[in-house]
């Protein structure tokens, strides 16, 4: 027996001794890492889960209406060694859920049942802008005061679009992105997260507990009636959805940890506007499809999608309707990131070219540290930079 301590705690050191030196050894320069095919493409982004110790990563690259790469690297399941397809394999979207938000909006827009400039007062919402604030000020994170003036990354304010859908519509949220999206297109791995927050786990925690992330009873149940809302099959959802990691060590601080190695930690937020969707990478691609083809939006909604909400002058990240906007060597990019305490996503578009890359894990790895919401600036992200490297620099010629 106590052989077999020794051995587990010489393991525990020995991945926490790993992980400080990862944190502590330069950054590579991943704007200059060379990247001229697809299979130096997975190789660099196999070299990034490894170093950033994410235990299961999807990644793929969508040209027009097909999605011409994809890999899974590392485990869905590290304990029961469940490799990652990137087919079926779905993670947490998290703030990733947002561009979808904004289609659902956006659809009700062209169908003349929510005007953009319509105050959000109007559906029962308090802002803390007051009268002032309108539906296209929640969707560009422009609701402080006053609103329409400068960006501010608000994903509480963002989730008030929940509201508007459900009063525009007359149905539940879960309902009404599953009808006009999940179902529309066929997105057999995509759908409201469909487990249950063991909140006696949580609380126990001090950082979550305090931090008042474990919920009530009364919020079990609206969790599980969302998920209901959507009428689909909760079982099959679940089955194919990615184990969430994070540090063992320091969750009594901040519940992703703090260092150490990779324990399994579960998801504590259910589907609203801001967040709570689950989807494999083929599934996000084929979103990311539609929207090109105008399956989902008329043409000039769409374009107004991707037009920036305030003058280009103006300091701060670009922002337009639900995407990130950036211009990168002469090419508009519309993006959006995911971070939870125990799992990540990065969604690149490059809409003029009919382009996107998709990247989910099941650890915040992919935007732990990066505060993408705050700086807007894609170029922090080092799975970004390796697509951008590869796209710009490699076998596939825009």
């Amino acid at each position: 027996m106590a052989r077999v301590v020794a051995r587990v705690l010489a393991g525990s050191v020995a991945a926490a001794v790993a992980g400080f030196v990862a944190l502590r050894s330069p950054e590579p320069d991943y704007a200059h890492i060379e990247v001229k095919t697809t299979a130096d493409l997975e190789r660099e982004l196999e070299s990034l889960r490894a170093r950033l110790d994410i235990p299961g990563m999807s990644a793929a690259i969508a040209d027009g209406d097909h999605i011409v790469w994809a890999r899974g690297f590392g485990y869905a399941n590290r304990d029961r060694h469940v490799p990652v397809d990137p087919e079926t394999t779905s993670f947490h979207l998290a703030s990733v859920t947002k561009p979808y938000t904004a289609a659902v909006v956006l659809q009700l827009v062209d169908e003349g049942r929510v005007n953009l400039d319509a105050r959000v007062s109007d559906f029962g919402i308090k802002a803390s802008g007051g009268e002032a604030v309108r539906v296209r000020h929640l969707l560009s994170h422009t609701a402080g005061a006053p609103p329409g003036t400068a960006y501010h990354y608000d994903a509480r304010a963002y989730g008030d679009l929940t509201r508007v859908v459900e009063r525009a519509s007359g149905r539940r949220f879960a309902a009404e992105i599953t009808d006009r999206i999940v179902r529309r297109l066929h997105l057999a791995h995509t759908g409201p997260n469909p487990r249950d927050v063991d909140r006696d786990a949580c609380r126990a925690q001090l950082a979550s507990w305090i931090l008042q992330l474990c919920g009530t009873e009364e919020q079990a149940i609206r969790a599980r009636g969302t998920f209901a809302a959507s009428g689909l099959d909760r079982a099959a959802i679940d089955a194919d959805l990615a184990i969430g990691y994070a540090r063992a060590w320091g969750r009594q601080f901040w519940p992703a940890g703090l260092f150490g190695p990779m324990r399994p930690e579960q998801h504590l937020t259910d589907l609203f506007a801001s967040a709570g969707l689950v989807a494999s990478a083929g599934d996000v691609l084929r979103f990311s499809i539609a929207l090109d083809r105008g399956v989902l939006l008329h043409e000039p909604t769409r374009e107004r999608m991707y037009a920036p909400t305030l003058d280009r002058a103006a300091s701060g990240p670009i922002f337009g309707l639900g995407w990130f906007l950036q211009d990168y060597r002469g090419l508009r990019l519309a993006w959006h990131f995911g971070q939870a305490f125990e799992s990540s996503a990065l969604l690149v578009k490059i809409p003029d070219r009919r382009v996107a890359f998709v990247a989910l894990a099941n650890s915040d790895g992919l935007s732990r540290r990066l505060r993408l919401g705050d700086h807007g600036d894609l170029l922090k992200s080092p799975a970004a930079m390796l697509f951008l490297n590869w796209y710009f620099g490699g076998t596939f010629k825009p």
